[in-house]
């Protein structure tokens, strides 16, 4: 670590040379100047970790020299300490503090004084120095486990996004003609595991947005009571393995208000899953709704343990677990209801938690009513303007991963066009030519050529035409990177119908209104 500089300014060259002497050590650069203008040249060139100043000067005297030398940004924080023989009246004090003196050395100096004085700035200006290290340090590792996540991702989200889809298919194409209402629910469970799954997953792989408490709500107008029954039905099957029955006592007939649906499941989900891990078996959870005062109250009670009266205030930290053991063995991270009061709080909303030791625990949302309109510009409306794209428009998907690729093509397959699936980054860059595309999508991650420099080379061609990222994991540094070769946006995996209509049919309309 460089040694800490500390400026001394002073008209004569005895005094400098003085406190020069008395101020000197190994762990320091003394830099010294016989007047205020000199100084302030040396304070653009060098970072001083104290300022040391007389305070009676010609031509500039301390105070005027400080006034200025703080009116740079960066010079705000340096402390100055300013060295006279005289001015020991009040308002001169007073003066030399509203100016930015941290303290005042009089003259004849005392050599003890001072020294000890000048050690204590030179050891807090190294703690600073030593504590923005780290912290450098700690976010380049908070990066690196970023793009870590961001890899996980990329390889979790393709395999549940391939299930869910087809788990969706089957479901439409059995329901009607299945007869056994078991084996209905059973796919039924699958389709709402998965979502469930894949909504998890995002929430700890975007993590950095929660800890920023930057959580993006996808909110829609919702039915409570459809939402919380299809909520109970969906936990009932866990709670049947400890033979708990889930009730619901829905006082909410006919509300509808707006929140994000997903992340609102994955909320409740968390605490019913909580209860249940908990409770003894052949015991009771209650899932109770109401409106009180303009908001809607969601309270979840269990006949559990209950948790000790010290331990409730710690139970939202990270990593946070009570001496409440689950009453199957029953396994958590301890970051589930960290998330929870995550996302109720990006609701506008709160939560609390009332607990009895042998008696249970009722954790309560209170979250706002409220009505949201649908935009005039919907996912639907390109689909409804140009329901199907014929051969001549041509969409080209880049993805190393063949199942992704097959899922994208069947997604894709609903909207028309004439589509071609490459494996990889070169593949398309040597038909690029050939193939002529109208619209590209590319994923992010590949061997060989990644999605960055693919486009980036396609750019440097003077080829101009709308090109999207496929990624299964988008925080701030994947969109600049995106920005940055070229791409045009950036969308997560697996593709949603209704956006690719919308944008595809914004894109076609374009084009022919060109032609």
């Amino acid at each position: 670590m460089d040694k800490a500089k500390i400026l001394i300014v002073d008209d004569l060259v005895e005094n400098l040379y003085s406190l020069e002497q008395i101020i000197e050590k190994e762990d320091r650069e003394i830099i010294s100047a016989s007047s205020g203008n000199e100084a302030l040249k040396l304070a653009r060139q060098h970072e001083f970790a104290l300022v040391i100043t007389d305070v009676q000067m010609p031509e500039m005297n301390g105070f005027e020299f400080v006034e200025i030398f703080r009116s740079k940004k960066e010079n705000q924080h340096v402390p100055v300490i300013f060295a006279t023989a005289i001015n020991k009246e009040k308002k001169y004090v007073i003066k030399g503090y509203s100016e930015g003196a941290v303290d005042y050395l009089y003259k004849p100096l005392d050599p003890n004084i001072v020294s000890a004085k000048v050690d204590i700035f030179v050891t807090l200006y190294n703690q600073k120095r030593a504590l923005e290290v780290q912290n450098h340090e700690l976010a380049a590792l908070n990066n690196l486990k970023n793009k870590f996540l961001g890899m996980a991702a990329h390889d979790i989200r393709n395999p549940l996004s391939i299930i869910e889809f087809h788990s969706k298919s089957l479901l439409t194409e059995l329901k009607p003609v299945l007869d056994d209402p078991a084996k209905v629910q059973e796919l039924e469970n699958i389709v709402v595991s998965t979502n469930f799954a894949q909504n998890l997953v995002n929430d700890f792989l975007d993590i950095s947005k929660m800890e920023s408490e930057n959580i993006d709500l996808a909110e829609e107008m919702v039915d409570v009571r459809c939402f919380l029954e299809t909520n109970l039905r969906f936990n009932q099957v866990f709670a049947d393995k400890k033979k708990i029955k889930l009730i619901g006592d829905l006082d909410v007939e006919d509300l509808e208000t707006a929140f994000d649906k997903n992340k609102m499941n994955q909320v409740l989900n968390n605490l019913i899953s909580n209860a249940i891990k908990f409770s003894h078996e052949g015991t009771s959870i209650r899932l109770m709704a109401q409106q009180k005062k303009g908001r809607l109250v969601i309270s979840i009670q269990d006949e559990g343990q209950g948790i000790p009266e010290n331990e409730i205030e710690r139970l939202f930290d990270p990593f946070a677990k009570t001496s409440v053991k689950s009453t199957a063995g029953e396994k958590s991270t301890g970051l589930g209801l960290m998330i929870v009061k995550k996302i109720v709080k990006a609701h506008n909303a709160f939560i609390t938690v009332s607990s009895k030791v042998g008696v249970g625990t009722c954790f309560s949302l209170e979250l706002p009513i409220k009505k949201i309109t649908p935009e005039t510009s919907t996912d639907t409306s390109g689909a409804e303007r140009n329901p199907q794209l014929d051969d001549s428009f041509k969409i080209v998907v880049v993805d190393d991963d063949i199942l992704m690729r097959t899922l994208t093509e069947m997604v894709f397959s609903k909207i028309g066009g004439n589509i071609t699936m490459l494996e990889d980054g070169a593949s398309f860059l040597e038909q690029v030519d050939t193939l002529n595309p109208d619209l590209v999508f590319t994923d992010i991650n590949m061997p060989g050529i990644n999605g960055y420099d693919l486009v980036k080379e396609i750019r440097s061609k003077g080829i101009d035409i709308p090109i999207f990222g496929l990624t299964g994991f988008v925080n701030e540094e994947v969109q600049t990177l995106s920005k940055q070769s070229g791409m045009d946006g950036i969308y997560e995996k697996p593709p949603v119908e209704n956006i690719l209509k919308h944008l595809i049919s914004q894109i076609h309309e374009d084009r022919v209104a060109a032609t």
